[in-house]
């Protein structure tokens, strides 16, 4: 990186009338010499001469350095580092059947469709939110965006006829689902990165602990919110138009119910630099997060950014100071000559 940078390098197109300026004041000074010959004795004319030099080297160097300070010149002091203004959010959410069980009052899901509405209505804007839903598959409905309005309306679209061919949890294909989302945007622009993980943590047997280990290497952390209870609650059989119709049952004819898998999403959470967030009302468990983002961000996400000292301030000084010689100069000389 240079020493010397110059934040307005277009100013130097003023250096060419500048040094017409010079040429035109040097040719109308000879010419107004041949003419003072004629109005002023032998001695005054060199007098004269000597100060309208003088006055003319301090106008111009004034004038001078008032176009390069046009330039604004900069010296490089150093690298600061700061937090990056903006981190991309990526909700990652559950869709299961087991999602609508009711031991969480409405429903699992509607309960954490609230909590993602609260994290939309109070992240910070210039926060990007994406939007990834799993089951027994991960996919993105809505990539990394500003509007909150759009993540919103694919929120509300989330109801049992879309959940009805997603009868299993697989949280490896939802992470990676999220991660790639997130790796998708870093190769444009370097920003923070997070999960936000909504889910029971009732996993069928995928690798989730490989997809955390992944995300832990990306240094994507996954702060989770456990939805469900250790007390559990019967699974609703769901049809393919979306209606409940009894319960799940096992092989024996038993009705299945789901628990809470609290284990599973702290060790998720811990492998990942993250965090679990038991959620009570919904809202204070938000107001954490988003506090724990920041400091996140003020700890993590930050990035080196050169410091300049301007120079524009001394050379404008310097210009006053010569404008001044000049007309003191200018006194001397009408005083010498009167």
């Amino acid at each position: 990186m240079p020493m010397i940078d110059w934040a307005m390098p277009k100013a130097f197109w003023l250096l060419p009338i500048w040094l017409m300026a010079m040429l035109l004041i040097a040719w109308g000074l000879k010419q107004k010499r041949r003419l003072l010959t004629f109005w002023l004795s032998g001695e005054d004319v060199p007098i004269w001469w000597r100060r309208a030099r003088q006055q003319t080297v301090f106008w111009g160097s004034a004038m001078l350095l008032l176009t390069v300070a046009f330039a604004r010149p900069r010296y490089f002091a150093g690298k600061v580092t700061v937090p990056v203004q903006g981190a991309d959010i990526v909700v990652c959410l559950d869709v299961s059947h087991s999602m609508l069980c009711e031991d969480i009052k409405p429903s699992r899901l509607e309960f954490a469709q609230t909590l993602i509405a609260n994290l939309l209505n109070n992240s910070l804007p210039g926060d990007r939110v994406g939007f990834v839903v799993f089951g027994g598959s991960g996919f993105p409905l809505c990539p990394l965006t500003h509007d909150r309005g759009i993540v919103q309306t694919y929120l509300s679209l989330l109801e049992p006829s879309v959940m009805a061919y997603n009868p299993t949890t697989y949280i490896a294909e939802g992470l990676n689902s999220s991660l790639k989302l997130l790796r998708r945007q870093k190769q444009r622009e370097q920003r923070g990165g997070v999960i936000v993980l909504l889910s029971d943590g009732e996993d069928q047997d995928s690798d989730w602990q490989r997809a955390a280990a992944t995300c832990a290497k990306a240094g994507v952390p996954v702060f989770v919110f456990p939805v469900g209870t250790h007390r559990g609650a019967p699974v609703p059989e769901v049809t393919e138009q979306g209606a409940t119709h009894g319960y799940k049952r096992d092989v024996n004819g038993n009705i299945v119910i789901s628990k809470l898998r609290l284990e599973t999403l702290q060790t998720i959470a811990r492998k990942t630099g993250g965090k679990v967030y038991l959620p009570v009302d919904g809202r204070k468990e938000v107001r954490t997060l988003l506090d724990d983002l920041s400091a996140y961000r003020q700890r993590v996400w930050t990035k080196q950014v050169a410091q300049w000292r301007e120079l524009f301030p001394l050379l404008v000084a310097l210009s006053v100071l010569l404008l001044v010689a000049e007309t003191w100069v200018s006194r001397r000389l009408g005083g010498r000559l009167s």
